[in-house]
């Protein structure tokens, strides 16, 4: 859906095309791929993601692979006399119950408010992340929560996705629109592990919503009949995240 709407947008997108050179021409830039096809464009620009900046304190204290400072619950590092926040460290990342880097602003701003606290005496434990974002694209709102499917099953998690359309209040109110939406589960237990929304509506408080689902291990069944407002301008009856857990709960045979 997202490269139909940058398509539609005049934005050429080509998916799995490994750069293999950029030369200057006399007016532009060509970039080749590996499989020799050519592009010619005013400007690239190269996104090769985030590095923690940790050389102060290398050899001081324990790093992941990548450099992220490591720290426990409330954020002191290996040397119980360091604390850390930010970009420049790991955070506990709920859906996998593993530590992961996630530099994110919300991450950050909350790491640094604890930490503040806990230099006088660890007081506040940290309750991890859900690694909540989302994104604005030509008038459409993605908001993402958790693990993706395939990220998922690449971690080797036993789980099951639902992907459901509906629109986000009646249709007897002036206007309404469809919502987009994937809910990630485990398997077994019908615990989510993570969500994405995708409309023309602003659908980013629902994956706020979700984000504190995953945080406090709620279950498709929690999900499904948890007491939402309703109001027609707002919503249905049963609120948008009521219905998804349904139709997973359909999916599983359970309603």
């Amino acid at each position: 859906m997202l490269v139909e709407i940058l398509e539609d947008h005049g934005v050429k997108v080509k998916l799995n095309s490994k750069v293999a050179s950029f030369t200057d021409q006399k007016d532009s830039l060509l970039v080749t791929t590996i499989h020799d096809q050519n592009e010619e464009v005013d400007v690239a620009i190269v996104s090769k993601g985030f590095i923690p900046v940790t050389n102060l304190l290398e050899g001081q204290v324990k790093m992941s692979r990548n450099g992220a400072i490591l720290t426990n619950e409330y954020g002191q590092t290996s040397d119980p006399d360091i604390y850390a926040a930010g970009d420049a460290r790991t955070v506990h990342y709920n859906p996998m119950d593993t530590d992961s880097y996630i530099p994110l602003a919300t991450n950050a701003i909350r790491q640094g408010k604890l930490v503040g606290i806990n230099i006088f005496g660890n007081r506040w434990p940290e309750i991890g992340s859900q690694g909540t974002s989302g994104l604005q694209l030509f008038g459409y709102t993605l908001a993402t929560t958790g693990l993706t499917y395939q990220r998922a099953l690449d971690a080797g998690l036993k789980v099951k996705y639902i992907s459901y359309e509906d629109n986000y209040r009646p249709e007897f109110m002036p206007t309404t629109e469809k919502i987009n939406s994937i809910i990630v589960y485990e398997q077994d237990s019908l615990k989510v592990l993570g969500a994405q929304f995708f409309s023309e509506h602003n659908v980013s408080q629902l994956a706020n919503t979700m984000s504190l689902a995953i945080q406090n291990q709620n279950t498709l069944k929690d999900l499904a009949f948890v007491d939402m407002l309703f109001q027609p301008y707002y919503d249905r009856p049963f609120n948008f995240i009521n219905l998804v857990a349904q139709a997973g709960l359909q999916q599983e045979g359970l309603i």
